[in-house]
């Protein structure tokens, strides 16, 4: 009993510490800190110690990019850094477009713009979260530049905020950091064995568009995704599913013609690629992103020929 009692002041020592330093900590810190001890659970709380470690990127940088904003030299390197983000998603959007009508994006102008609005966010975030993170990886060298250059009277920009606990804080960051790091790293690695598992699963089957009796390939192609999706709990295929077929009914319901010179069936949809050629889209449920596009001779009273 007494060794009960001379301890108990000590533990509401070290108690009290604990305290005062979790109250001194910024809201980023605090994120850090929780994530830090996800990590160490033994269930496992790498996604959720990753969420906590990218809100505490975000609140700690953002007011450094609000300030790099202010400047002509930080708003030309933000301009350009999102208008390179921009061009490269409006490639991707394209090729999107393609994907899914099988002709160039040339047609469908608007469709192409729909795409880049599902794309862009996407990359915008997933890009500048990527560099933030790749930043905490150069943040040991850049806080050595830092003290190699200040005798020389050279002054860097203070691209981390200010802590009453810097040592503390820069080694949370860049281990949350790399919890965030290996988590895409599963997410990517993820994907590449889901996107194998299909490929696979298509080589063994016709190319051809799936018809009512070719139903079961796709139950094989959803099992095929049941299989490897174990690895990672976000279905990244699944997800670029969605946007096609998206893009598909966009094409469908808002850009593509009801009436055209080029003859059509009732109940389909034109799109006039040229002089000679349309394209038609219809509904089928049986087909992967629940259109059909289908290029066709156009036939109208200028050329009055058979369709092939």
């Amino acid at each position: 009993m007494e060794l009960i009692s001379q301890n108990q002041p000590k533990l509401k020592q070290i108690q009290l510490k604990i305290a005062n330093l979790w109250q001194s900590l910024t809201t980023a810190e605090k994120l850090y800190s929780g994530a830090l001890l996800l990590l160490a659970l033994p269930f496992g709380g790498l996604q959720v110690a990753a969420f906590f470690t990218l809100i505490g990127l975000t609140l700690e940088f953002w007011p450094r990019f609000a300030r790099a904003w202010d400047s002509l030299a930080g708003k030309a390197f933000i301009l350009l850094f999102y208008a390179t983000i921009t061009n490269f998603a409006l490639a991707l959007s394209a090729a999107v477009v393609n994907e899914v009508t099988g002709v160039s994006a040339n047609h469908f102008n608007y469709t192409h713009n729909f795409a880049l609005l599902l794309i862009l966010p996407v990359w915008v975030i997933g890009i500048s979260l990527a560099a933030l993170l790749l930043f905490q990886i150069a943040m040991p060298f850049y806080l050595f530049l830092l003290l190699v250059l200040k005798p020389f009277g050279i002054k860097l920009v203070r691209l981390f905020s200010k802590s009453e606990h810097p040592l503390f804080t820069n080694s949370i960051r860049f281990v949350a950091s790399f919890a965030v790091i290996f988590q895409l790293m599963a997410l990517l690695d993820g994907e590449q064995q889901i996107n194998k598992a299909l490929a696979a699963v298509d080589s063994e089957q016709p190319t051809q568009l799936p018809t009512e009796q070719e139903k079961p390939i796709e139950q094989q192609q959803d099992n095929a995704k049941d299989d490897v999706s174990g690895v990672i709990n976000i279905n990244f295929t699944g997800h670029s599913s969605i946007v096609k077929s998206l893009i598909a009914q966009f094409a469908y319901n808002f850009e593509a013609d009801i009436y055209s010179r080029c003859k059509h069936p009732e109940g389909t949809r034109s799109i006039e690629l040229n002089d000679y050629e349309v394209l038609h889209i219809n509904k089928a449920e049986d087909t992967f992103y629940g259109f059909q596009f289908t290029v066709q001779q156009c036939v109208s009273p200028a050329f009055p020929m058979e369709a092939n």
